[in-house]
């Protein structure tokens, strides 16, 4: 403002008298803006969320005295939060309440410690400002992409259980009932004593087995880091594909425990959980009325992969101390090449002698993608050494089957997929 009449006085004497009026009244204006300590503030937020999902953090305000307000609901900048920040006019005896937005990508506990408050005084010259402490803790859950494989799985099973009007029961080990004899049956089903009563030769009919015990080992050590690439453009309209982008191993190898655990659950098997490197970060027993898949997806949103190589002896100690039967150990862990890694093998051949055995890799897309180009010479040399690299994981694949383990190695994306339908075959021919 102080321009214009500054053509009509170009003096030395206006600028700086025009300055000192401009000073006192921004002093003046910062001696009237009411202070923003006076505030009384009040934080929710709606936890947990999956990510995907928006997330609404409310904040309630209590003020004394008529307060023209800037406020800033500071969360981490991954969470994206909406809009930066709000304008309101408070008034005493009245709650003000301000809702920010959280656009949420990652998994993980987030944190949210302070609110920042300008107090603008009556000529909107100057403000007071301050950071109000409001702690918050905000879980974010797995996104669950793998939850869409989930109606056929399940139909899969429902079909085993003979629980479908079309479908006869499935092979297995528990003995469901007696019926007739028909042409294709196997022979060695045939109950000859029942079959003496009647006319007719009668057959037992099996159902597939329920109550077993299911332990999934997930590796949260250094191979769980490690990045693994988008799928391959050529996987990309497969139904079985989970599409998890850019991500570490550790996210495919829960989103393949998610979708075992629903199933086994919904199988009448008893799961149990393991997160581990070092040390068991969580351990998760079975639950009643399915939620254990809530428990899970809650433990898995705290978890992070850690740069230590995982204890294949912890391991074993911990299936043995949790398992007192025979039952399905599921190893959620990178596979190693052949012969590099002799703890890894000891403990597949130590857990095969009396359990079944699962071992589920992700590999990394990357590798198939590399290995298809030949254009120039770089990427040759690329291309060699990402097939020689396949090579090395098939031999290692090879020699967990030689030690007794049912091996599933496929890219990331196809690794919850893939996992659930293995269990459905083991269940189907009664290996479990």
């Amino acid at each position: 403002m102080g321009i214009i009449p500054l053509f009509f006085f170009p003096t030395s004497l206006f600028f700086f008298g025009w300055l000192v009026l401009c000073a006192l009244l921004w002093a003046f204006d910062a001696t009237m803006a009411p202070s923003p300590r006076q505030l009384s503030i009040e934080r929710s937020i709606d936890t947990p969320i999956p990510v995907g999902n928006p997330a609404h953090s409310r904040i309630v305000l209590r003020t004394p005295v008529p307060m023209r307000l800037d406020l800033r609901d500071a969360w981490p900048p991954s969470t994206h939060p909406s809009p930066y920040s709000h304008s309101l006019l408070a008034q005493p005896e009245m709650e003000s309440r301000v809702t920010t937005t959280l656009h949420l990508e990652r998994r993980g506990s987030i944190r949210a410690d302070y609110v920042t408050v300008r107090s603008w005084g009556p000529l909107r010259m100057a403000a007071r400002q301050t950071s109000i402490a409001a702690p918050l803790n905000l879980n974010v859950l797995p996104p669950f992409r793998a939850k869409r494989l989930l109606p056929s799985r399940l139909a899969r099973l429902h079909e085993l259980e003979g629980t479908t009007a079309t479908v006869l029961r499935g092979p297995g080990t528990e003995f469901d009932s007696l019926r007739e004899y028909v042409r294709g049956d196997d022979p060695r089903d045939i109950d000859w004593r029942a079959s003496a009563r009647s006319s007719e030769l009668v057959v037992r009919t099996w159902r597939p087995e329920r109550d077993r015990h299911v332990m999934i080992v997930v590796d949260a050590g250094r191979s769980g880091a490690m990045l693994l690439g988008e799928p391959q453009e050529a996987d990309l309209g497969d139904k079985d594909l989970v599409e998890l982008g850019v991500a570490p191993r550790l996210d495919a190898q829960i989103e393949a425990a998610l979708l075992l655990g629903v199933l086994a659950d919904r199988a009448g098997d008893q799961v149990h959980m393991l997160v581990v490197d070092r040390e068991i970060h969580e351990d998760l027993a079975q639950q009643r009325a399915g939620a254990l898949i809530r428990e899970a997806a809650k433990a898995f949103s705290r978890v992070q992969p850690s740069l230590l190589p995982l204890d294949w002896q912890l391991v074993i100690n911990a299936v043995d101390k949790r398992l007192h039967h025979p039952g399905l150990v599921v190893l959620l862990t990178e596979i190693p090449p052949a012969a590099t890694d002799v703890d890894f093998s000891e403990a597949i051949a130590t857990l095969s002698k009396r359990h079944r055995v699962i071992v589920a890799g992700a590999r990394d897309p990357e590798l198939g993608r590399m290995s298809t180009d030949w254009t120039d010479a770089p990427s040759a040399f690329t291309a060699a050494a990402a097939s020689a690299t396949s090579r090395d994981l098939d031999a290692g694949a090879r020699d967990a089957r030689s030690v007794g383990a049912y091996v599933i190695d496929c890219d990331a994306g196809f690794l919850p997929a893939r996992l659930a339908d293995t269990y459905i075959a083991l269940k189907k021919a009664g290996k479990l």
